[in-house]
């Protein structure tokens, strides 16, 4: 009976041996000697743009950038660094908000025109007139390729999509409504309700 319980002591032991550089580099933290506070990268940019920067408590964290200057990254750049980290950064002209992309949509984002062009990783409001389907229709199918935090909503009577997201999103999502809005132009039916149709 000792002898069993020796040789699974020992079986145990060996088996903690392997384990633990597995679970060493679990729990530790990956640090990297690239990745320097996001509040610095913002300051970098600040300082290369003029742009003057109001970062919401909740930004925080570092960033890792290869092959680039953290301290003097474009605004664009700055961006998509943002993006890849879940944050945003939204300029009203005066100051540029640094927040959660969550809250992106809540904030004075801009309207896209048929010529305006903006950074890739830039929040827009774009409104497409839908002719050939119906734009309730298209919410289920255009959905699935937006990200949670991106908004999309029809607009039944006047047949529009109001879509919130970023830039080349957006410009992605066009050419898919584009592709789909063909046919026979839509004529929809009155907005009333079954219930007011029928009285």
């Amino acid at each position: 009976m000792k002898s069993r319980f020796r040789i699974f002591s020992h079986a145990c032991a060996v088996l903690a041996l392997l384990l633990a550089p597995h679970a060493q580099a679990q729990s530790s933290p990956s640090t990297s000697k690239d990745a320097v506070p996001i509040a610095q990268v913002i300051a970098g940019t600040a300082k290369k743009t003029g742009k003057k920067f109001l970062v919401d408590p909740r930004v925080a964290g570092d960033v890792t950038v290869i092959g680039l200057d953290p301290d003097g990254l474009d605004y664009p750049t700055l961006l998509s660094v943002l993006q890849v980290h879940g944050f945003t950064a939204v300029d009203d002209g005066k100051y540029v908000r640094v927040v959660p992309d969550a809250s992106a949509r809540q904030l004075a984002i801009p309207m896209l025109t048929n010529d305006g062009s903006y950074a890739s990783a830039e929040y827009v409001t774009r409104v497409f007139s839908i002719k050939n389907v119906s734009a309730a229709m298209l919410v289920p199918i255009l959905r699935p390729l937006l990200p949670q935090q991106a908004h999309l909503v029809a607009l039944p009577c006047k047949n529009n999509l109001l879509l919130v997201d970023t830039y080349a999103n957006v410009k992605r999502l066009e050419k898919i409504v584009t592709a789909l809005d063909t046919g026979e132009p839509y004529t929809p039916e009155k907005c009333a309700s079954p219930a007011t149709k029928s009285n």
